[in-house]
């Protein structure tokens, strides 16, 4: 064996306004504002426009472009990697993408018994931006923004292009199969770079892309002085490149690693390592038929 190489894969990080989502201190918010419940499916409805409004001026300004997506069966990663294939981006802005998603977001109902108006945060629909750059350190990522309260943020990128970014830096060598390296020439040091990744002030990065796509956020936070995004890693991946020196030392081992995968993970930890997320409503039918296996695979 080449050696192992250890390090942070995909990284999910997620901002929220956390105040926003207590009813109580969002009623206050509302009354900082002045804002009526009867007005304030009229106020959120502007402010959304504006949040929208925002992201294709800043597209507009890059000369990148803005594109809704209609349809689910579309793919956003695709949609961006064919547009690089056409129009390569090296930094900055790539493109901004709308799309409706589930969201978690205030509605004001009107209360029978009571007569009275009542504000509930509950499960809903709206409409999501998500701007796609070229970071100079982490190479391609994407923030994505709910449009309406309490404005949600997920940021996902890829530290395998940073660690990427930081080996070209360095003028160090290496050889990479779409999101794996399959040779190093310098193994210590590479990995001196990707336990340096642990120590990343990932607070600052998430502030300076939310500064930078969403500048609307000092408005909404004018009412309560100090309102910042809440920044947690909501999802993390850690990797093993595994480098063999030769194929044949592989393919000793390839069967057993097959028949451990085929013992031990399901369909679901399959299906979200290709890309594909599927949520506990899932009622649809999954078949797996691979026809054809490399030599020495167990049927």
């Amino acid at each position: 064996m080449l050696g192992v190489l250890h390090g942070l894969d995909r990284v999910r990080l997620q901002g929220s306004l956390r105040c926003l989502y207590h009813r109580d201190l969002f009623r206050q918010y509302l009354y900082e504002l002045k804002v009526l419940w009867k007005d304030f499916k009229a106020f959120a409805c502007d402010l959304t426009a504006r949040v929208h409004q925002s992201a294709v001026d800043l597209a507009r300004a890059a000369g990148r472009p803005y594109c809704y997506l209609r349809s689910c069966n579309l793919s956003k990663e695709q949609w961006i990697t064919d547009l690089l294939a056409r129009d390569p981006v090296r930094e900055g802005l790539i493109a901004v993408l709308g799309y409706v998603e589930p969201c978690r977001t205030y509605k004001v109902y009107g209360h029978r018994q009571t007569q009275k108006l009542e504000l509930r945060l509950e499960a809903s629909r709206c409409l999501h931006l998500y701007f796609y750059v070229q970071h100079p350190r982490w190479g391609r990522l994407h923030l994505r923004l709910q449009t309406w309260y309490p404005f949600l943020i997920h940021i996902c990128l890829n530290v395998h292009d940073g660690l990427a970014r930081q080996m070209d830096a360095a003028g160090l060598r290496y050889e990479r199969a779409d999101n794996r390296f399959t040779w190093l020439a310098d193994f210590p040091t590479v990995q001196a770079l990707a336990d340096a990744q642990l120590r990343t002030d990932w607070v600052s990065l998430c502030e300076e892309l939310r500064r930078a796509y969403h500048p609307l956020h000092e408005e909404i936070a004018r009412p309560r002085r100090g309102l910042s995004y809440y920044w947690t890693a909501q999802e993390t991946e850690y990797a093993s490149d595994v480098l063999f020196r030769t194929q044949a030392q592989l393919d000793r081992l390839y069967p057993r690693l097959v028949h451990h995968g085929m013992i031990h993970m399901n369909c679901t930890e399959v299906m979200r390592f290709l890309g594909k997320r599927l949520d506990n409503g899932f009622q649809g039918k999954m078949v797996t038929d691979l026809r054809t296996r490399s030599e020495g695979t167990p049927a």
